[in-house]
This record gives C-alpha cells, sequence and structure tokens, in this order.
C-alpha cells in the first residue's frame, strides 16, 4: 500500500512516531538511574514517571516546523529548538550554549559551524530526534534523507552526524 502523501496523513505518521519515539526516549532514561539497574536487569518496568529528555524535545519541533512548512525550514527548527530549550532535559554543553545563543539573537550558522573547533558536533542528536521526519517522508525516502540532511545542520554540521540522521530518516520512511 502506498503511504498518504497528504498533509494530513504526512502528520498523522510523524505525530504516531514522536509517541513512539517520547515512549521509547522517557524508557531509555531509566538505563541512565542507577537504582534503577538491577530492575533494568531483570528486564522489570522502572515505577514511576519517566521523563523524556531533549531528543523527544526537538523532535516536537521538527514535527512542528513540519506541520507549519511543509518541508524542514532551517531558520524556523533552529528558531523552534532554541524557544522550547529545557536545560534539564539532558542536552550536550556544546547545545546547551549553542541554543542559549541563538535564543539571544546569535546566527545558529556560526555558532554550528564553530563547534568543536569547527568542526561541528558529530554526536547522535541530529539521529534522535529525526525518525518522525522519516514517517512524514514514507512516500518518498529520497525527499526523507534530503530534510534529514538540511535538519541536522542547525546543531550538528559534521558530515558523520549528518548521514546519521539521513540514514535514521531513510530507515524510518521504509518503516512507517
Amino acid at each position: 500500500m502506498t503511504p498518504d502523501s497528504s498533509p494530513g496523513g504526512r502528520l498523522e505518521r510523524a505525530l504516531a512516531s514522536a509517541r513512539g519515539l517520547a515512549v521509547g526516549d522517557a524508557l531509555g532514561s531509566q538505563f541512565f538511574v542507577p537504582a534503577n539497574y538491577p530492575l533494568l536487569k531483570r528486564r522489570e518496568l522502572p515505577p514511576g514517571t519517566w521523563q523524556w529528555t531533549d531528543d523527544t524535545e526537538m523532535a516536537c519541533s521538527v514535527v512542528a516546523v513540519l506541520a507549519a512548512h511543509q518541508r524542514i525550514d532551517q531558520d524556523a527548527l533552529a528558531l523552534s529548538f532554541a524557544r522550547h530549550h529545557d536545560f534539564d532535559r539532558g542536552y550536550g554543553p556544546a547545545v546547551n550554549r549553542l541554543l542559549r545563543l541563538v535564543r539571544e539573537g546569535g546566527d545558529w550558522r556560526e555558532l554550528a559551524a564553530a563547534l568543536f573547533d569547527g568542526q561541528g558536533s558529530w554526536g547522535n542528536g541530529a539521529a534522535m530526534r529525526i525518525a518522525p521526519l522519516g514517517a512524514w517522508y514514507a512516500d518518498d525516502p529520497e525527499q526523507a534523507t534530503h530534510q534529514a540532511e538540511i535538519s541536522a545542520y542547525p546543531t550538528h554540521q559534521h558530515r558523520e552526524a549528518v548521514v546519521g540522521a539521513m540514514a535514521v530518516a531513510a530507515a524510518a520512511a521504509l518503516a512507517a
């Protein structure tokens, strides 16, 4: 069956992916809580409310930009990342600083390019937030990889990080 390429169909898939990402992210965050290690080792779920991380927060910005523009608009994405940035969600120090400076009027292009002595970030953040974009473009995996590439640059400009986001988007597009 061919995926629905209407804006509504694309948004429905992206939201379903974002919900799955959020649950997986919140569960995964429990692996960083030492008190949960015995439970996790026994394959038992930790109690209480699980907290989602920066990955979910940024994925929500990806979905919002897609819904508003029907594609990735880098300036809108960088601004959304900066406006919704919650320091306590587990961002790395470099992205914390970058998003604060963007919020204060800095140019994301210059800031992201300057990270890590001009190499750009090659962390996994661009890949971790991208599954909803892949689901959005389930009808066009090639466009999923192109838009994923565009979406990576506001925070991750090292080629390895960009290609990682492209690979996850392609996989998500095929799975959706």
